[in-house]
C-alpha cells in the first residue's frame, strides 16, 4: 500500500523506466536491421533478376523471305486502318464524341465503307467522361447504331468497377475482343486509360506501341479520342494534350475543327496518314435530336455530313495563326486581288485559274478561299468537267431615294 502511495506521488522507479527504455531502443534497432536486411536482400534479388535477363538477351535474325507482303485492311477506306490506332483529334464542343456514335452506327449496321461493308459488326466503347444512359445511348439511338452489337467495357477488381487501363488489360480486352468478334474498339478519351505517365516521353512511347501490338494481332481498329490544348499552334501534333507520343505512334490521325467562316459548320480532315493515300476532307453540322422514349421526351445530337471539303484542319490552323499574327491585312490582300484580277478577266474566271494566279501573287490557298467567302463570290459549273467558274457577285443598282 505504501509502495503504490509512493508510485501515486513519486511516479515509478526511475530505475525501471530507464531499463524499459533500454529495451524498447534494443527493440527498434533490431527492428530497423531487420528492415534493412530485407530491403538489401529484395534489392539484391531484383539486381541478379535483371542480371538473367540481360544474359538471357539475344539478336534475332530473320531474312526478308521469311515475311510475306501484306496489303492494309481498312474498317473505314483509306481512313480507319484495321490492326493499327487511329486518333481524332480535336477541341471540346467540336462534336468528337458524336462523331464515334455515327462511326459505331455505321460499323453496327453495315454501312461504313471499308472491309466489313454490308456486313454488321460488333465493337466495343470505352467511355469515361460521359453518361452512357443520358448521354451516349441517346446518340447511338439517333445515328442508327445496332444497340445489341455495341458492348460497353470496363475492369472490376473486388466487386469495385474500374477503368480500363492499356497495356495493362491488353490481354483482357483481346480475349474480349475475341469473345464477340469485335472489329473495333472505341476509346473516349484515350489519354484517360493510358498507364503511361504523361510526362515520360519513353515509357508513353513503350505503352502506346504495346496497344498497337494488341490491334495488330487481333487485327482490330483501336480508336481513341484526343483532346487540344486551347493554345492552338499551327501542327495538330504539337496541339495534342498529353505526351506526344499520342501522335508520334498512331499511324493515322484525324482532325476536328470549327470552319471559321462557315458558322454551325465543322471539318473532319485527315491530318496524319502513313498507310494510304491522301482522302478528301469532310464537312459536318451537329444537329440536334429529340424523340420520345415512352412518356419521356430525350434530347440529344447526330451528325450530319454536308458533302466533302477542299478545307483542312492543318490549313484553317495556320490561316488562323496567321490572321491572329498581321491581322486582317493577308486577307485583305487577297480579296483585293480577287477583285483587281476577276474585273481584269471581265467578272469571271476559272476557280482553279484564280488561285493558281493568286498563289503566284503570294496568296496562299486557305486566305484565298477565304477571301472568295469574304467576298460572297458566285460559283457556278463551269461546262469543263468538275471545274468551277468564280464571278463577282452583282451590286444592286443605285437607289433613287
Amino acid at each position: 500500500m505504501e509502495d503504490e502511495l509512493w508510485d501515486l506521488i513519486c511516479g515509478p522507479d526511475p530505475a525501471l523506466a530507464l531499463m524499459a527504455r533500454d529495451i524498447e531502443d534494443d527493440q527498434l534497432a533490431e527492428l530497423a536491421a531487420y528492415e534493412k536486411t530485407r530491403f538489401l536482400a529484395r534489392n539484391k534479388g531484383q539486381a541478379l533478376a535483371e542480371q538473367e535477363a540481360e544474359q538471357a538477351r539475344r539478336i534475332v535474325i530473320r531474312s526478308a523471305s521469311d515475311y510475306q507482303p501484306r496489303r492494309t485492311r481498312w474498317l473505314w477506306r483509306n481512313r480507319i486502318p484495321l490492326g493499327e490506332l487511329t486518333l481524332i483529334v480535336g477541341r471540346g464542343g467540336v462534336g468528337k464524341s458524336t462523331l464515334l456514335a455515327c462511326f459505331i452506327a455505321w460499323i453496327t449496321s453495315g454501312n461504313m465503307k471499308g472491309e466489313y461493308h454490308q456486313q454488321p459488326k460488333d465493337v466495343l466503347y470505352v467511355v469515361n467522361e460521359d453518361s452512357i444512359e443520358q448521354t451516349v445511348l441517346p446518340r447511338l439511338m439517333v445515328a442508327g447504331a445496332d444497340l445489341h452489337r455495341v458492348h460497353f467495357m470496363s475492369a472490376a477488381l473486388g466487386g469495385e468497377t474500374q477503368r480500363v487501363m492499356l497495356p495493362r488489360d491488353c490481354e483482357r480486352v483481346t480475349e474480349a475482343v475475341r469473345q464477340y468478334s469485335a472489329v473495333a474498339v472505341f476509346i473516349d478519351p484515350l489519354s484517360s486509360n493510358l498507364t503511361g505517365k504523361k510526362n515520360d516521353q519513353d515509357e508513353m512511347r513503350s505503352a502506346m506501341e504495346r496497344v498497337r501490338n494488341m490491334a495488330e494481332q487481333s487485327q482490330i481498329a483501336v480508336v481513341g479520342l484526343g483532346h487540344t490544348r486551347k493554345a492552338m499552334s499551327t501542327n495538330l501534333m504539337d496541339a495534342l494534350m498529353g505526351s506526344a507520343e499520342l501522335g508520334n505512334v498512331t499511324r493515322s490521325v484525324m482532325g476536328a475543327m470549327a470552319d471559321p467562316d462557315e458558322p454551325g459548320q465543322f471539318i473532319l480532315s485527315q491530318e496524319k496518314h502513313n498507310l494510304g493515300p491522301d482522302v478528301t476532307s469532310y464537312a459536318y453540322q451537329i444537329i440536334g435530336e429529340t424523340f420520345l422514349l415512352g412518356d419521356e421526351q430525350i434530347e440529344t445530337s447526330r451528325v450530319h455530313f454536308t458533302g466533302k471539303s477542299d478545307k483542312s484542319v492543318s490549313d484553317m490552323l495556320i490561316e488562323s495563326a496567321s490572321t491572329s499574327a498581321v491581322g486582317s491585312t493577308a486577307l485583305t490582300e487577297a480579296c483585293e486581288f480577287l477583285r483587281a484580277y476577276l474585273i481584269g478577266q471581265g467578272g469571271q474566271a476559272l476557280r482553279g485559274d484564280v488561285i493558281k494566279a493568286g498563289m503566284s501573287d503570294g496568296h496562299s490557298r486557305p486566305t484565298i478561299d477565304k477571301a472568295a467567302r469574304r467576298m460572297k463570290l458566285t460559283s457556278m459549273p463551269s461546262g469543263r468537267g468538275a471545274a468551277k467558274l468564280w464571278l463577282l457577285p452583282v451590286e444592286p443598282p443605285p437607289s433613287n431615294e
